[in-house]
């Protein structure tokens, strides 16, 4: 995906639930926002959290275009953290779920979730036709 892809300058909606045992020493959106890039598209959520994922649930509404600068933010944070994620990604009517472990790597998780977004489009707008 780059700049010049219509797709890469649609907004995407990402809701981050961080899989946390005890609070980490520094909070996902706290490590996001180390990015100024981040923080006024990045927030935490009110609840929402699901059984065996913390409350600090994270909605961000981006450019598809920033999504790799975010999901490195993310991977190095589950490295740190020894933890996992699970990423629920909306652009449009479609929605795709990816999980995050230290064994992610950022570029194949951009990867996933570009063919991901790519197949639900094209399989909705095959159905829409």
């Amino acid at each position: 995906m780059t700049d010049s892809d219509p797709a890469a300058r649609l907004p995407v909606r990402l809701t981050i639930n961080p899989r946390q045992r005890q609070p980490p020493p520094v909070a996902l959106l706290d490590w996001i926002h180390r990015s100024p890039a981040y923080r006024p598209v990045v927030r935490q959520a009110n609840g929402g959290g699901r059984p065996g994922f913390s409350d600090a649930v994270i909605i961000a509404v981006l450019a598809q275009g920033l999504l790799p600068g975010l999901f490195n933010l993310l991977q190095s944070w589950v490295d740190q953290q020894r933890t996992e994620a699970s990423i629920r990604i909306q652009a449009g009517d479609t929605e795709v779920e990816l999980q995050v472990t230290g064994r992610t790597d950022s570029a194949r998780l951009l990867a996933q979730a570009t063919e991901a977004l790519r197949a639900a489009r094209e399989s909705g707008s095959d159905t829409a036709g």
